[in-house]
């Protein structure tokens, strides 16, 4: 019998409804134990992981964040729009966010926001992408385009600064096992396979 089965929801209330929506979920353990959750709920979110021409920059968004209150590199992205596809979500924030553009597009898939989250995290690798609109920012909105030489990507990647660092490795990886059906993701796979074993 699978895991899942041997858990029984009994009830659902809504705790708290801001920025972010939290129930406070009640269960029945298989041991029989009745214990409560706070699970966080919400639309799903998408990133993009932007190479510039060549595969020379990635695009990051500099912006400041209340949790570790301080500005944080991070990958443009934000909330799907309602019945939004992922990758049209992804390029639409990479746009808004920081007025970069990109016609090739690679959908590296999702992964959970986090074990108490209904929420998924997709993420789109960009190539090509280059500067082609003025940031739009929202009312909270305010930061800094970083363009990040690629050869420092891994490194950032590893260093626990970057919020979406386990996103992007995994999109990394999932466009090196690929076969993109475009010479531009094809080239941006072989560049990623370099920068992966390096």
């Amino acid at each position: 019998m699978p895991i899942a089965g041997e858990w029984a929801k009994i009830r659902s209330t809504i705790t708290y409804q801001g920025f972010v929506t939290i129930n406070r979920d009640t269960y029945e353990e298989p041991n029989g134990a009745v214990t409560d959750w706070d699970v966080i709920t919400g639309r799903d979110s998408a990133a993009t992981l932007a190479f510039t021409p060549s595969a020379s920059h990635v695009v990051l968004f500099e912006q400041f964040r209340v949790g570790p209150e301080k500005a944080l590199l991070e990958l443009p992205g934000g909330y799907l729009n309602n019945n939004e596809p992922p990758t049209d979500a992804a390029l639409r924030e990479l746009r808004e966010e920081t007025g970069y553009h990109s016609e090739s597009a690679f959908y590296a898939g999702s992964e959970w926001w986090a074990a108490n989250s209904s929420r998924r995290k997709h993420l789109v690798i960009a190539a090509n992408a280059s500067k082609t609109y003025e940031a739009t920012w929202d009312e909270s909105e305010s930061g800094h385009v970083r363009l990040l030489p690629v050869s420092e990507l891994i490194d950032l990647l590893v260093s626990g600064e970057l919020t979406d660092a386990g996103l992007a490795c995994r999109g990394l990886t999932a466009l090196a096992r690929s076969n993109p059906d475009t010479e531009v993701l094809a080239a941006l796979r072989d560049r990623v396979r370099q920068l992966l074993v390096a």
